[in-house]
């Protein structure tokens, strides 16, 4: 069976390198044609994570760049495939190639290659890495530009889809409005380039300066900074139901595809209304999915990446919520269900430094999980094979049980 990332390298690859040039991926069988670029699929090609340059320093470059933000094992096995590449022993043992092969004396340098398009947009030769996702509905290309040398010059995003597209935009807009705040908390990529080419939406973003030894900011680096995102268009505090965050996730809820998973979610909406309606909640902007993997601490400098969830008006503190869970499901790879039983029993404590009361706390959770759950129902998450996809196994029932009173940290806790 033909592993997923392969088939989603082989879609997007025609994007991306667009005929006149062939994608062939294989190993080192001869080629009618001329080869205008050889990458290497690592680990494998019935496996690939990640594709990489042929060229040494580029390549040792790519893969040092993949270990930043990931588990031990993978920047492990990082660390170890770039010593590889930079020994020039990797190349003869990695056998698995995707190679850009024009028959009629294409150039890669040629106007319809993602490599010619960017390498006009930086005024500069480049090569390209791109690591290759798990199935969710906002997969895309993520492309690493290197110089030949192996300097890390950009990070791309590519929209290839009507989501994507919008997602990509989402991001060139939410840097461009956090570049204006002037943020003193936290670094964030700037804009170098943004717009349309080949019928795709390009992002292309300024590297920040993580190294593979990054630090693990503490938790109050991380709250103060997310507080003052929370800033950002921050209003008054006024009665939940009042409030344009509920009027746009009701609008929201409503404007979803009809199944069984969004009719529960519309009955649990009345709930919350009836349950938590009164209760009094300042907005302000998030951050939309703040996490360890996209945070690094470099010198005294607060690394913050993948703005493009960034929102408002949302309830101020839903970054919060959203690192406790998000580390419990990923880092530890806990049960869903558990993870949001203990992130609602312990919201008072996650959400005290912004000034919440218990109620208030149990609120700004139980907005959260519905945040999401319509945010994955919106997306066709389920549909698109995320193994969190289906939120009427764990995101709904957290939202049932909060309102029932039986796990919402005033009951079995």
């Amino acid at each position: 069976m033909t592993d997923d990332r392969l088939q989603h390298l082989q879609d997007v690859g025609r994007l991306l390198w667009p005929d006149p040039l062939e994608l062939r991926i294989g190993g080192r069988a001869p080629l009618d044609g001329a080869v205008h670029r050889e990458y290497l699929l690592l680990p494998n090609g019935r496996r690939p994570r990640l594709l990489v340059p042929r060229g040494r320093r580029a390549a040792t470059g790519a893969l040092r760049g993949y270990g930043v933000g990931r588990g031990r094992s993978a920047r492990w096995q990082a660390a170890g495939l770039a010593l590889g590449m930079a020994t020039g022993l990797a190349p003869l043992v990695l056998r698995d190639r995707l190679r850009l092969v024009g028959t009629g004396g294409t150039s890669i340098g040629g106007a319809a290659s993602i490599e010619s398009h960017l390498a006009e947009v930086l005024g500069r030769e480049v090569l390209l890495s791109m690591y290759l996702g798990a199935p969710r509905a906002n997969r895309k290309p993520v492309l690493q530009v290197l110089s030949p040398q192996g300097r890390t010059l950009a990070y791309v995003k590519v929209g290839v889809d009507p989501l994507t597209c919008r997602l990509v935009g989402d991001e060139a807009a939410a840097l461009e409005t956090l570049a204006a705040a002037g943020l003193r908390q936290s670094t964030v990529p700037a804009v170098l380039h943004s717009g349309r080419w080949n019928g795709l939406e390009l992002l292309v973003q300024s590297p920040l300066p993580v190294g593979s030894s990054r630090g693990r900011p503490d938790r109050d680096r991380v709250v103060a900074a997310q507080v003052e995102v929370s800033e950002i268009g921050r209003t008054a505090e006024g009665p939940l139901a009042g409030t344009p965050f509920w009027a746009a996730l009701t609008e929201r809820i409503g404007g979803l595809p009809d199944t069984p998973a969004a009719r529960t979610l519309a009955d649990l909406r009345t709930g919350m209304e009836k349950r938590f309606g009164d209760v009094p909640l300042r907005l302000g902007a998030w951050h939309g999915d703040w996490t360890p993997w996209n945070t690094a601490l470099a010198g005294d400098q607060l690394l913050v990446w993948d703005w493009e969830r960034f929102a408002a008006p949302v309830p101020v503190g839903f970054d919060a919520v959203h690192w406790m869970l998000q580390t419990d499901l990923v880092n530890r790879l806990a049960d869903p269900s558990e993870s949001t039983r203990r992130s609602l029993a312990s919201a008072p404590t996650v959400l005290e430094p912004f000034g919440m009361t218990t109620e208030q706390a149990r609120a700004t959770a139980v907005c959260y999980f519905a945040e999401l759950a319509t945010r994955y129902l919106a997306d066709r998450q389920v549909e698109a094979g995320a193994r969190l996809g289906d939120v009427g196994e764990w995101l709904l029932p957290a939202i049932g049980a909060a309102l029932d009173g039986e796990r919402d940290g005033r009951g079995t806790e």
